[in-house]
């Protein structure tokens, strides 16, 4: 019976590509100097030792739309000059900048995947079983490149670099603010809305614009789930298995209830809890589970 592959970003480091976050921030940083700076101002990135992104994709959901808000609001409403037209201004304004902000971000994620370079060979690992099929996480074509799998034997779950019909699709996948939005009403009945409720709404904009929405994607991709095979084994090479991924790893485990899992892990700490979170967090049987270095197979 074939296997399924589940591919994450470290199958791209195993083989030599440079696709850590620190990599990209060093691309913005170098290419983008005026979005670095906006995302350093709007956004809580924790970094490395080398102050480069480290999480870049969840940290999306840090968004401080009170930063944009202050940047760009700068009415006086106690001025005697003060008109109420002045505030439908700082909305259209706020709505422009939003949009740019949220385009050059995924503008320049998406030149930073197609400018990538692939090693001229694999790096050694061993020849991935026939008839299987996989899953992909990544944007780059490592699969069809340096192992000549067949692009049909691959799903690639946030769309493909080199696919310019397609949005690369990366986010956070925290649905809801920290600090959301005031209801309109008080607990009396009365508005809670100000001058600048407005305002304060655009800016919150794109922290929902930048959520990996994983329920429309498996909607998506029904077809292929549904046809599932009875595949005998999944082999996970290179996932973090992050929460924002979590619902595809259990729509996995759901169609495949009893299917042995092996799991590749870089380090002891890594193997640790990437064993804890596929028990706890999806669901998959601790006899089902088989932990392996990426370079064991």
């Amino acid at each position: 019976m074939p296997t399924l592959y589940m591919i994450g970003n470290g199958f791209d480091l195993f083989n030599g590509c440079k696709t850590r976050y620190a990599d990209f921030h060093n691309f913005v940083t170098q290419n983008f100097p005026d979005l670095e700076n906006k995302i350093e101002n709007y956004f809580l990135f924790e970094t490395d030792d080398k102050y480069l992104w480290k999480n870049f994709e969840n940290d999306l959901a840090t968004f401080q739309y009170e930063n944009l808000l202050d940047d760009l609001n700068n009415i006086d409403v106690q001025s005697e000059s003060f008109k109420p037209s002045e505030v439908f201004g700082l909305e259209d304004e706020i709505n422009e900048e939003v949009e740019y902000l949220i385009d050059d971000i995924r503008n320049a994620f998406r030149e930073w995947i197609e400018e990538l370079e692939l090693p001229a060979k694999k790096t050694g690992l061993a020849k991935i079983k026939e008839d299987a099929n996989f899953i992909n996480f990544n944007y780059t074509d490592t699969l069809e490149m340096l192992y000549s799998i067949p692009s049909d034997k691959i799903l690639y779950i946030h769309n493909k670099a080199n696919d310019y019909a397609s949005e690369l699709i990366f986010g956070h996948g925290q649905l809801q603010e920290k600090d959301s939005p005031k209801e309109e009403l008080d607990d009396f009945g009365d508005s809670n809305r100000t001058l600048f409720t407005d305002s304060e709404n655009a800016a919150r904009y794109p922290f929902y614009a930048l959520i990996k929405n994983t329920a429309s994607i498996l909607d998506t991709n029904s077809t292929y789930f549904d046809n599932f095979k009875s595949f005998n084994e999944v082999i996970v090479l290179g996932h973090s298995l992050g929460e924002v991924d979590w619902p595809y790893f259990k729509k996995v485990q759901q169609l495949l209830p009893d299917t042995n899992w092996k799991i590749s892990y870089y380090s002891q700490e890594e193997k640790l809890n990437l064993k804890s979170t596929a028990i706890e967090m999806l669901g998959i049987n601790d006899d089902k589970i088989q932990m392996i270095r990426i370079d064991e197979l």
